[in-house]
């Protein structure tokens, strides 16, 4: 068994105290003693953390690293001493997806809107899923939800209509399924379809079937369409069902800018009722979604249905049809102003744009992009949607610093990246900033600089608060018998470094990680351990 003495730091132990002082050793995964002097063990690695900060390792309670984590060393996520990631949020996860789902004729808008390659990229059932982890092998630890969205492909496929009696029913069974193989809980994307499609008494029936087994409800839910007080009141409704309710990356955008004091208002008084609601967010003020979220919903959705390829030949008429590229730019411009408060042409420099496959798009804001091209910006959304066929993205600075504080410190907030593992091969992928630097930042922005937080509370809601989120008994704390996920960091140079111009930058002061006992970067340095596990719910 192997055994790891850290030795001098300051433990932050993840319940909201402040420091001691004391050693802490571990055996095997497993934390075995924490004491103010550990002496006459013979430890095959001694960590002298003397000026450090040892903590529990971070828990990113939303990201989208479904795949990613299945193929990567890790290093963006371990700079931020990050040691499990929550995945299938936002209504999508690769499980569960039947064979014949992938293969019908919404296949291509399937892959686009879930960026699957091939079949090696979807599991019939989470069993699948976690087994083909375990195989390959994990640099962080794994905790799956599953995607709403994919119940109702599934079911439905991309259509846009309430399910019948028997579709509810089926959905619920695949959702029972995973469930039983250990999911986490149900994860929605209501701004987006086909999730979008559902009526509030759909999620609450499949809603019903998770809280059976304890999970939760993480919601990203209709801020876009709603606005953020009538969204929040939606997912207070649905916690009335009995559920644990999880707000995905509560933030204020566009015509909804200020309304996020009443959204945490209404959080708080169903706490005081009794719901267990809380919140996630990520400290930069800006967002990624499709591209498509700029273009009027008529274009991408048909009667009944997302219909990308029709939405493409929609765009294309803007080519030969002058004043039907008038009506496209003057709906754009209604888009764009609620949603980016874009008035001037130049105000386009607040969309960047994610697109690997693009050397002429990738990691440019729109604004760029038409002043090289001498082109309208809104001209330029359109030639990108046209030329990718869709199947891109972009990152939006779309949220103001002082609405983006009242989430960051109120008290029923707890920290989600919104990001993913990066692989450190992938060199063209353009993402957003907080996929590198969201816990650095939080520790070194609005801890150390502005003071908005104390350190100790700020770990709190990296480590344990998150860990009590999801029943997770053994983990996000420094306890003896507890799993042994350590971050191990210096809180004086702790920083992101990441921009949206350079957004692959590493972030810098976290020393040491261990996951599960295992060291997965000393001194800096990455070992290549994959000891990271997929967890399953008991």
């Amino acid at each position: 068994m192997t055994s790891i003495l850290i030795k001098n730091g300051k433990i932050i132990d993840g319940t909201g105290n402040p420091w001691f002082r004391a050693d802490l050793l571990i055996e095997g995964s497993k934390i075995s003693k924490i004491s103010p002097k550990i002496e006459g063990v013979k430890a095959e690695e001694v960590i002298d953390a003397s000026g450090l900060i040892v903590s529990p390792g971070f828990i990113d309670i939303h990201t989208h690293s479904d795949l990613s984590i299945l193929k990567a060393r890790g290093d963006n996520v371990l700079t931020q001493g990050v040691t499990t990631h929550v995945v299938g949020n936002c209504g999508f996860s690769p499980t569960p997806i039947k064979p014949e789902v992938f293969n019908n004729e919404d296949a291509d808008v399937f892959k686009q809107m879930l960026g699957y390659k091939d079949k090696s990229e979807i599991f019939s059932n989470l069993n699948e899923y976690i087994n083909t982890a375990q195989k390959e092998g994990i640099p962080i630890n794994m905790i799956p939800l599953v995607g709403h969205s994919i119940l109702r492909v599934n079911v439905m496929g991309l259509d846009n209509r309430e399910p019948t009696t028997e579709e509810l029913q089926e959905m619920k069974d695949l959702l029972e399924v995973e469930m039983q193989q250990g999911a986490f809980g149900l994860s929605t994307g209501l701004d987006y379809p086909p999730g979008s499609f559902a009526k509030t008494y759909e999620i609450i029936e499949l809603c019903k079937v998770a809280s059976k087994y304890n999970g939760i409800y993480a919601s990203h839910f209709r801020g876009l369409a709603f606005g953020l007080s009538k969204a929040t009141k939606e997912a207070i409704k649905i916690a009335k069902s009995g559920i644990s309710v999880q707000l995905s990356h509560l933030k204020p955008f566009g015509f909804w800018i200020g309304d996020i004091r009443k959204s945490c208002k209404l959080i708080e008084r169903a706490r005081d009722d009794g719901l267990d609601v809380t919140m996630d967010v990520f400290p930069q003020a800006s967002n990624s979604t499709f591209l498509f979220a700029l273009v009027p919903p008529w274009v991408y959705l048909s009667k009944d249905k997302v219909d990308v390829p029709r939405a493409i030949e929609i765009l294309k008429k803007t080519k030969t049809d002058e004043d039907f590229r008038k009506r496209m730019h003057r709906e754009i411009n209604m888009i764009v102003d609620s949603f980016l408060n874009i008035k001037e042409l130049e105000d386009w420099n607040k969309v960047y744009i994610n697109a690997p496959q693009s050397q002429e798009y990738n990691g440019k804001h729109i604004y760029r992009i038409a002043s090289e091209k001498n082109m309208d910006p809104r001209d330029v959304l359109i030639d990108i949607l046209i030329d990718l066929e869709g199947a891109v993205s972009g990152t939006y600075l779309s949220i103001t610093e002082e609405d983006n504080i009242v989430t960051i410190v109120h008290p029923a907030s707890m920290f989600g990246s919104d990001g993913r593992v990066i692989p450190e091969y992938d060199k063209d992928t353009f993402p957003n900033p907080y996929c590198n630097g969201t816990f650095t930042r939080v520790l070194g922005k609005h801890v150390r600089e502005d003071k908005l937080l104390t350190l100790h509370d700020a770990i709190r809601r990296m480590t344990s608060f998150p860990a009590q989120k999801l029943t997770l008994t053994d983990r996000g704390l420094l306890k003896e018998g507890f799993w042994a996920d350590v971050s191990i960091f210096d809180a004086d140079k702790i920083i992101d470094k990441a921009t949206y111009d350079d957004p692959r930058l590493l972030s810098e002061g976290v020393v040491h990680v261990i996951v599960n006992g295992v060291i997965a970067m000393k001194n800096g340095e990455f070992t290549g351990s994959k000891s990271g596990i997929p967890l399953r719910r008991r």
